[in-house]
């Protein structure tokens, strides 16, 4: 195997000194991402062209742009959406590196190339990130109005930028879900405590049992076209309870 050059090695140090410079000085995941597609697109500009840096993360089944050098670099991302396939998004799904050269001689994706053409894009590469622990896909976007932008030292310089990010990137992503878990949980439960609670108001209302609130309230909802949870709120709300919420000691 042939060892990286001296160059090389340089060119890797400072993509990594870099990258966690970034980390350091923001205080937010969003805040990182924002700094790190600006980087690179100023990092990667220069006599081949002026370069533009999306970063699309996919998950549940959709994708979207959570960061972004410039707001032409968002639309740039949302043209491939829109035909729901492309370089970017064929890197982030199955996880490999795509250098288009130039877009007006590759029919890989004819439709997407001809309107990214129009926007005076030529070139583009994607670098998708190693995300570990979920189902998530990440993938960095990198655009340029000249063809052939992307020599093998610029490829090597965004894969660094990229290795260097991807265990950042994967925190968030898990941080996200369990808050995205835990909000839903929150919700269930709130849901059980306000339709519980309006069991019991109705109980004392009405002197029935358990199941003949049940009913009443479930009756109430496909009347009303409401939630059962809407209906339990309003019983509880008419009682003089107000809003209700889970609480734990």
């Amino acid at each position: 195997m042939t060892e990286p050059s001296t160059t090389e090695h340089a060119t890797q140090s400072s993509v990594m000194e870099k990258v966690q410079d970034l980390l350091l000085d923001t205080q937010d995941v969003e805040d990182f991402l924002a700094g790190l597609a600006t980087h690179s697109a100023e990092a990667l500009s220069g006599r081949r062209g002026r370069v533009l840096c999306g970063i699309t993360l996919m998950r549940h089944r959709s994708a979207a742009t959570v960061a972004s050098s410039s707001e032409e670099a968002q639309l740039l991302d949302e043209v491939q959406y829109k035909y729901k396939d492309g370089p970017c998004l064929k890197a982030c799904r199955e996880k490999v590196l795509i250098h288009v050269p130039d877009l007006a001689h590759d029919q890989t994706w004819p439709e997407y190339s001809d309107a990214i053409v129009q926007r005076g894009i030529r070139s583009v590469l994607a670098v998708p990130f190693e995300l570990t622990g979920d189902d998530a896909r990440a993938g960095l976007n990198l655009y340029s109005d000249q063809p052939k932008a992307f020599s093998q030292k610029e490829v090597q310089e965004a894969v660094g930028f990229v290795e260097q990010a991807s265990t950042g990137l994967s925190l968030a992503v898990r941080l996200a879900n369990r808050t995205e878990k835990a909000n839903h949980l929150q919700a269930a439960m709130d849901s059980r405590t306000v339709i519980d609670t309006a069991i019991g108001v109705i109980i004392g209302q009405n002197r029935c049992s358990q199941e003949e609130a049940v009913r009443l309230l479930m009756s109430a909802s496909s009347t009303r076209n409401m939630k059962l949870r809407d209906v339990a709120a309003a019983v509880v709300r008419s009682a003089g309870g107000g809003d209700l919420r889970t609480h734990f000691d």
